[in-house]
C-alpha cells in the first residue's frame, strides 16, 4: 500500500507540476504580452514627447521674436515721440518768432512820439502862480498821455528794449 501511495502521490505531484508549469507558461506569455505593449506605449509616447517639445520649442521663438518686435516698435515710437516733441517745440519757436515780428512790426512808436514839446514859460509869467501852475498841468497831461501810450506798446510788445527806456523816461517825467 505504501507503493500505490507513493505513485498516487507521485503522479498528483506531476499533475501539480503539470498545471504549474502550463500556470508559467501562460504568465510568460501574458509578461510577453505586457512587455510589447509597454514597449508600444513607450514607444509612442518618445514621439510625442520630441513632438511637444519642438512645439514648446516653436512657440517660445515666436514669443522670443514678438518680444523683440515689441522692443523695436517701442524704440521708434520713442524716437517719433522726441522727433515730434522736437517739431513742436519748433513749431513754438517759429510761432513766438511770427508773433514777435508782427508785433514789432505793427506796433513800433516813432521817436517823434516820444518828445514832449514843452514851451518854454515867458520870463515875465514866471511870477505868476496861476501861468505857472497852468504850465505845469499841460505838462503832466502830455506826460501822461505819452506814458499811456507807451504802456500800451510794452503790454502789446514786451520784448522791444526800446519801449523799456521809454516807459522809463516817461516814469520819470
Amino acid at each position: 500500500m505504501n507503493e500505490d501511495m507513493v505513485k498516487k502521490d507521485i503522479e498528483e505531484i506531476e499533475t501539480i507540476n503539470i498545471e504549474l508549469d502550463h500556470r508559467v507558461s501562460k504568465l510568460i506569455a501574458e509578461n510577453e504580452h505586457l512587455k510589447q505593449t509597454y514597449k508600444q506605449l513607450y514607444d509612442s509616447i518618445k514621439p510625442t514627447r520630441i513632438r511637444s517639445k519642438e512645439q514648446c520649442d516653436a512657440l517660445i521663438n515666436q514669443v522670443n521674436q514678438k518680444s523683440l518686435e515689441i522692443s523695436d516698435l517701442n524704440v521708434s515710437l520713442q524716437e517719433k515721440g522726441l522727433v515730434v516733441t522736437a517739431l513742436k517745440d519748433e513749431l513754438r519757436k517759429l510761432k513766438r518768432k511770427d508773433l514777435v515780428d508782427n508785433v514789432v512790426t505793427k506796433h513800433t512808436i516813432a521817436p517823434e512820439m516820444l518828445k514832449t514839446y514843452v514851451e518854454p514859460l515867458n520870463p515875465r509869467l514866471l511870477n505868476y502862480r496861476s501861468a505857472h501852475s497852468d504850465y505845469l498841468k499841460h505838462t503832466q497831461e502830455e506826460a501822461s498821455i505819452l506814458r499811456e501810450i507807451v504802456e500800451q506798446g510794452k503790454s502789446q510788445n514786451p520784448l522791444n528794449n526800446s519801449l523799456d527806456s521809454a516807459c522809463k523816461y516817461t516814469k520819470q517825467i
